[in-house]
């Protein structure tokens, strides 16, 4: 494997699996399209707190199969490394994938790493306490905050998880609905920003939550967070947006955005990071970008 393309060369796989990600891919399935591949499978895992296991000799590649919260493991656990990480996102809202465009099957992904490129992938870092943390997706408060803490609550059914994302949906038109402005006071690069806001998110993917593509233009290979802002006034526009989606129209959110390396929160308030929940916390928060802290491989367009 080059910088360049897979050159279909043979290579030593790990395979992190979730077999509950939303649509149901089995282990049979991509252990199958793998093989047919020409790669070999040497290491299986399918629990998140083993993914330090996918940079462990003599594995090559590693695959993560799942939702968002298996690709964000997988690409943790391997920031640093010189093992490349390779995307199948079987999910519900697949938020990492869209952002990287890998909306094809997981059939037609595999075929596809012969002529694939590998490309840097950034991930958040947090700052608080003089500990850190890492995220892939985001982080914030207000509507996405709020929705996913009520969501804990009382779950979106799941009887039929690629149906999910209209339920949860649903749930963010609702509680948008409810929503009051919070106050805020943070800095971007360094610039003070404070007011009453519906939303602030941090963003290193384009997608959050039941995939709402809050930063259509954000790039994970360009060193920069996205950060998104919501105020009362934009309120109608995030409702349309969440319409827009349940009745199956293609829309676009317009939302007030600013590209940064670094964002101080002073007065942090209760926020997600990806799709864990973080309590408010009177200690601020620094959130800073770690350029091309993984590998990815991704498919050419055909």
């Amino acid at each position: 494997m080059n910088p360049d393309a897979t050159d279909g060369v043979r290579v030593k796989v790990a395979l992190l699996f979730n077999p509950r990600a939303g649509q149901g891919a089995s282990l049979g399935a991509l252990r199958h399209l793998l093989v047919r591949a020409g790669h070999e499978l040497v290491r299986v895992i399918d629990r998140k707190d083993d993914a330090a296991r996918l940079a462990e000799p003599p594995v090559e590649l590693a695959v993560a199969a799942g939702g968002d919260g298996t690709i964000a493991a997988a690409a943790k656990a391997l920031a640093g490394s010189t093992v490349p990480l390779a995307i199948l996102p079987v999910g519900t809202a697949n938020n990492i994938g869209f952002t990287l465009g890998l909306s094809a099957p997981a059939e037609r992904l595999v075929s596809g790493w012969e002529s694939a490129r590998l490309q840097p992938f950034d991930l958040g870092v947090i700052g608080c306490n003089g500990s850190t943390r890492r995220f892939v997706e985001g982080i914030g408060g207000g509507l996405v905050e709020s929705c996913m803490r009520e969501i804990r609550t009382q779950p979106v059914p799941s009887d039929d998880p690629p149906r999910q994302l209209v339920p949860a949906l649903r749930r963010y038109a609702d509680a948008l609905r409810r929503l009051e402005p919070r106050p805020w006071v943070f800095f971007v690069d360094g610039e003070r920003r404070t007011g009453d806001f519906l939303l602030v998110e941090v963003l290193n993917a384009s997608a959050v939550g039941p995939n709402l593509e809050l930063a259509p233009g954000s790039n994970t290979c360009d060193g920069l967070l996205t950060v998104v802002t919501a105020r009362e006034e934009h309120r109608s526009r995030l409702a349309e947006y969440i319409d827009d989606r349940l009745s199956g129209r293609t829309s676009r959110l317009e939302l007030p955005t600013e590209s940064a390396t670094r964002v101080d929160v002073s007065s942090p308030r209760p926020m997600h990071v990806d799709d864990a929940l973080m309590d408010a916390s009177s200690t601020p928060l620094t959130i800073q970008v770690e350029p091309g802290a993984v590998t990815v491989l991704v498919p050419q367009p055909s």
